[in-house]
């Protein structure tokens, strides 16, 4: 009985971490993500510009992006 009960304890302590793990994850990803953003703009006309900007801007990817976020 007491082996069954440390084996419990083993595997909730392993939930926990994984869960934990998959928590840091989610973080990098939305940092490096939050790379991609453009940051907040507050009047329409700003916004609008930034659009216009970046549809102009040259963008250049590697050959790994699609497959990242795919």
């Amino acid at each position: 009985m007491k082996n069954t009960n440390n084996e419990w304890m083993k595997l909730m302590m392993l939930v926990m971490e994984y869960f934990q793990l998959q928590n840091e994850l989610t973080k990098l990803k939305i940092e490096e993500f939050s790379e991609w953003e453009p940051p907040a703009l507050e009047c329409d006309e700003c916004f609008a510009k930034a659009v216009e900007e970046a549809a102009h801007g040259d963008h250049e990817f590697d050959d790994d992006f699609q497959g990242e976020w795919a």
